[in-house]
C-alpha cells in the first residue's frame, strides 16, 4: 500500500516539480555567480589630466572625451555633508540593504505595472553604480535585472564606503563635470571638502537630471530642485526645521573655469606624452613663465616691424635638462603654431659643435690659423661657394675669431677636415633630429641648411654648459632622459670660453652689441639664408636660453641679422635670469687643459715680430712649440702660404700680407690631365686660372687671351688637346702644360 502510494502520479509530479525548482535555483545561483561585473567598475577612474608646475601649482586641466573635469577623491575628502545628503536623497536605506531595496522595488514594480512601462526604477546607489559603469542609457527589464543581480553580487565584495565613493566619483553633475570635486570647483570655486551644508544639498540634487538642472543654463530649475531637496531632507529628519529656515536661500553659484597657462608648453608636453593621465607634475616654472611671455611680447612690440611677426623662447635648466619656460608665439589665441617645436633653418648655431669636435679630436686648436678666403674650400667642395654675410674675407683667422665672428668659410674648411658625414652623425648625438638626411643638405648643413627645433637647440647648448654631455629636454618632473658624454670637458671648456669672448666676435659684431653682457655668459647667433630665421642661444651657470624670431609662413625679414632680431630678446631674458643665476666661471688650468701666450696674428708662440699677444687655452699636448718668426718679413708684414695668394691680391687684404712663393700658376696644376665628361654640359666643364704672388694677371691659352669673368675670376672651358697655359703679370711670366682628353 505504501509502495504503491510512492509510485502514484501525484507523488511523481511533486518530485518532478521539486527537482525543476532546484535546478532553476541552482542555475540562477550559478548564473549569478558567473555574471560578470562591468569591466570598468574595478578600474578606478583616471580623472582629468591635470598638469602642475615644478612647485605643484596648477597649469592646466585637459578635458577628455568622457568629461570636462573629473577628480576622483575619497569619501573623507568630500566633506561631512555631501555623502550623507546624497544617501538620504537617493537611497535612504543604503546602509541596511544588500544592494536591493525590496520595499522600494515592490512599490516601483506596482507603479510600473499600472503604467505598463518603466516609470520608476527604485534603484539603489549600488544599482546606479552598476548602471554608470555599464554605460546603460535606456531603461529595460533586462538591464534592470542585470543591475539588480550585479548589485547583489557587488555588495558581497565591496564595503558600503567604497560603493558610495565610487558612485559619487562617477556621477555627472552637469556641464561634463563628473564627481563632487569637479563640480564643487566649477560651481563654488572650492574643493569638495569645504562645501557647506546648503552647497552639498544643491550638488546632491543635480545627478538626477544634470541637463535639466544645469546651474549655468537653467538656474531656476536648479534652485527649484534645491528647494525640493531641502523639504525632503526635513521630512526625513536629516535636517531640522530651524536649519531649513536658515537654508531656504539657495547657495550662490559661480562659474569657475580651470586655468590654461603656458598653452604652447602644455600642447607640447601632451604631444610628447600622449598617454598621460591624472595629476602630473611638469618641469615648468610658473614664476618664470609669465616673465618670458611678457618679454616676448615687449620685444616684438619694440621692434614694430611688419616683416618680423613672431618670436619663440625656451629656457632649460642646465643640470637637469628641465624646460622651465616655453613661449611658442606672441599670442596663443591668435596662433597655435609653436615656434619652439617647429623645425626651422638653424643658421650658424651648429658651428660650435663642429669646432668642438675638431678641437676634441686634436685636429685644430683655438689658436689654429684657418683660411677665410673665397677659394679655401674649392678643392673639397667644388660646387659649393659659401660667403660671409659681410661679403668680405679676413684671410688668415684664428679658430677663436672664426667661431666668435661666425665666419662661414672657416667652418666649412674645418668640416672638410672632419668629414661631412661623421660630423652630421656627431650632431645627431647631441640631440639634433634633422628632418632630412645629409645627402639632402650637403656640406651646407653646417651653415644652416639643416632644420632644427628651438627646444632641441636649447637642450644641446645645455649639454655644453654641463661640460660636453647630451640629454634631451624634459617636460615632466618624473621623466628620465639618458645622459651621454659626447665631448671632453676640457675641449668643451675651450669652446665655451670662445662663446663668452666679446673680443673674439668684435670684427663682426663690434664691442657693444646686445651679446656684450657685463657678466660672463656664452652666446651664439644664427641667421638662415634669405633672412627667414634668426636665432640666439647661450647659457649662464644655471640656465640655457634659446630664442627664435621670424615669420611662421617663412617670408623673409629685410636683411635683418639675428643680432638685431633675436639677440635683444635673448639678452633681456638672460639679464632677468642673472638676477638670481650666476655667470660662468673662467676655465681653470689642470693636467689636461693649459694656457699659453700666443702671437695674435699667427696663433704661434710670440716672436720679436709679434705686434700683439694674447692668452689661449689648449688641450695638453696641442699647444704650439714654434714661434711666429717665420711668418713675418723684416718689415713685419705677414707672409702666408700659397693658398692665400688670391686673397693677398684682393682688396680684403688690409694688413699688407703677401705669399712666400715666387710668381707661379697654382691652377691648373702642373702637367694636369683632364677628361671631358660626355654627360655634363660644356658650361660646367671649366678650369679656373689662378696664380700666386701677383696681381693684375693676364691669361693666355695657346696664345689666345682669356677674358675676365664678371666676378673678376678667369675660367677656361675644356677642349680636347694639349694646351699651354700662360700667366703674365708686369715683368713676370709663368707657363704650365695640360692635356685634355675627349670622351671618345
Amino acid at each position: 500500500m505504501q509502495a504503491g502510494s510512492l509510485r502514484s502520479p501525484e507523488t511523481l509530479r511533486a518530485w518532478f516539480l521539486v527537482v525543476c525548482v532546484a535546478v532553476v535555483v541552482a542555475g540562477a545561483i550559478a548564473a549569478l555567480w558567473l555574471l560578470p561585473i562591468p569591466a570598468e567598475l574595478p578600474k578606478p577612474p583616471l580623472g582629468t589630466l591635470t598638469l602642475l608646475d615644478c612647485r605643484g601649482r596648477e597649469i592646466a586641466e585637459l578635458a577628455s572625451p568622457e568629461a570636462r573635469s573629473q577628480f576622483p577623491v575619497g569619501l573623507e575628502q568630500m566633506g561631512p555633508w555631501l555623502p550623507r545628503v546624497t544617501v538620504a536623497l537617493e537611497d535612504r536605506r543604503f546602509y541596511d540593504h544588500r544592494g536591493i531595496d525590496w520595499r522600494a522595488s515592490i512599490a516601483a514594480c506596482a507603479r510600473n505595472l499600472r503604467s505598463q512601462q518603466i516609470v520608476s526604477g527604485a534603484s539603489t546607489i549600488t544599482q546606479q553604480l552598476v548602471k554608470l559603469a555599464a554605460g546603460r542609457k535606456q531603461r529595460s527589464w533586462c538591464s534592470k535585472l542585470y543591475e539588480t543581480m550585479v548589485a547583489w553580487k557587488l555588495e558581497r565584495r565591496w564595503s558600503k564606503e567604497r560603493i558610495l565613493s565610487e558612485y559619487l566619483n562617477r556621477s555627472s553633475y552637469g556641464n561634463r563635470r563628473i564627481g563632487p570635486e569637479a563640480s564643487a570647483r566649477a560651481y563654488f570655486g572650492k574643493p569638495a571638502r569645504d562645501l557647506t551644508l546648503s552647497e552639498a544639498i544643491f550638488l546632491a540634487g543635480l545627478p538626477q537630471a544634470p541637463t535639466r538642472f544645469n546651474p549655468w543654463r537653467h538656474p531656476e530649475e536648479a534652485n527649484r530642485k534645491y528647494e525640493r531637496s531641502l523639504m525632503r531632507l526635513t521630512d526625513l529628519g536629516v535636517i531640522t526645521r530651524d536649519q531649513q529656515s536658515l537654508l531656504v536661500e539657495p547657495p550662490k553659484i559661480v562659474r569657475s573655469d580651470p586655468p590654461r597657462l603656458a598653452p604652447h608648453f602644455v600642447d607640447a608636453a601632451v604631444a610628447r606624452n600622449p598617454r598621460l593621465g591624472g595629476t602630473v607634475r611638469t618641469t615648468l616654472d610658473l614664476d618664470l613663465q609669465p616673465t618670458i611671455e611678457r618679454l616676448v611680447r615687449s620685444h616684438l612690440s619694440a621692434l614694430n616691424r611688419h616683416d618680423i611677426t613672431q618670436a619663440a623662447a625656451v629656457v632649460v635648466e642646465n643640470a637637469t635638462g628641465a624646460i622651465r619656460a616655453m613661449v611658442g608665439s606672441e599670442n596663443y589665441a591668435v596662433s597655435q603654431i609653436n615656434g619652439a617645436m617647429q623645425p626651422r633653418s638653424c643658421g650658424s648655431t651648429l658651428k660650435p659643435f663642429v669646432y668642438l669636435d675638431a678641437i676634441d679630436k686634436r685636429l685644430f686648436t683655438a689658436a689654429s690659423l684657418l683660411p677665410d678666403t673665397p677659394d679655401a674650400i674649392r678643392n673639397e667642395y667644388a660646387d659649393y661657394d659659401p660667403q660671409n654675410y659681410s661679403h668680405h674675407y679676413f684671410g688668415p683667422v684664428r679658430l677663436r675669431e672664426a667661431l666668435g665672428c661666425s665666419l662661414n668659410v672657416p667652418a666649412v674648411f674645418v668640416l672638410s677636415q672632419l668629414g661631412a658625414r661623421p660630423t652630421f652623425y656627431q650632431l645627431q648625438k647631441w640631440g639634433f633630429n634633422f628632418p632630412q638626411g645629409l645627402d639632402d643638405y650637403g656640406a651646407g648643413f653646417v651653415l644652416g641648411n639643416a632644420e632644427t627645433r628651438l627646444v632641441d637647440l636649447a637642450a644641446a647648448y645645455a649639454g655644453l654648459a654641463r661640460g660636453g654631455t647630451a640629454m634631451r629636454a624634459k617636460f615632466l618632473a618624473a621623466e628620465h632622459q639618458p645622459i651621454m658624454r659626447i665631448a671632453s670637458r676640457e675641449a668643451t671648456a675651450i669652446v665655451t670660453d670662445i662663446l663668452c669672448d666679446n673680443d673674439a666676435r668684435q670684427k663682426t659684431f663690434g664691442l657693444h652689441s646686445p651679446l656684450a653682457l657685463d657678466e660672463r655668459v656664452a652666446a651664439k647667433t644664427g641667421t638662415s639664408s634669405g633672412f627667414r630665421d634668426t636665432w640666439t642661444v647661450g647659457f649662464d651657470k644655471e640656465h640655457t636660453v634659446a630664442v627664435w624670431a621670424g615669420n611662421f609662413d617663412g617670408h623673409p625679414m629685410r636683411d635683418t641679422f639675428a643680432v638685431r632680431a633675436a639677440t635683444p630678446l635673448w639678452a633681456a631674458i638672460m639679464q632677468e635670469l642673472l638676477r638670481r643665476d650666476h655667470p660662468l666661471d673662467a676655465p681653470v688650468e689642470n693636467a689636461r687643459l693649459v694656457r699659453r701666450e700666443i702671437c695674435k696674428m699667427t696663433g704661434l708662440l710670440p716672436s720679436r715680430f709679434s705686434n700683439a699677444t694674447t692668452q689661449e687655452l689648449f688641450l695638453a699636448g696641442t699647444e704650439p712649440h714654434d714661434n711666429s718668426a717665420d711668418y713675418f718679413a723684416n718689415d713685419r708684414k705677414l707672409i702666408l702660404p700659397d693658398a692665400y695668394a688670391r686673397w693677398c691680391a684682393s682688396r680684403d687684404n688690409t694688413i699688407g700680407a703677401h705669399v712666400r712663393s715666387e710668381f707661379r700658376i697654382t691652377s691648373p696644376p702642373s702637367n694636369a690631365h683632364y677628361q671631358i665628361d660626355p654627360v655634363l654640359p660644356s658650361s660646367q666643364q671649366m678650369v679656373e686660372l689662378t696664380a700666386a704672388c701677383a696681381s693684375d694677371v693676364e691669361w693666355f691659352v695657346n696664345g689666345v687671351r682669356i677674358v675676365q669673368a664678371r666676378d673678376g675670376r678667369f675660367f677656361w672651358q675644356l677642349a680636347a688637346g694639349e694646351w699651354n697655359v700662360r700667366a703674365v703679370s708686369q715683368d713676370k711670366l709663368a707657363d704650365e702644360k695640360i692635356t685634355v682628353e675627349s670622351s671618345n
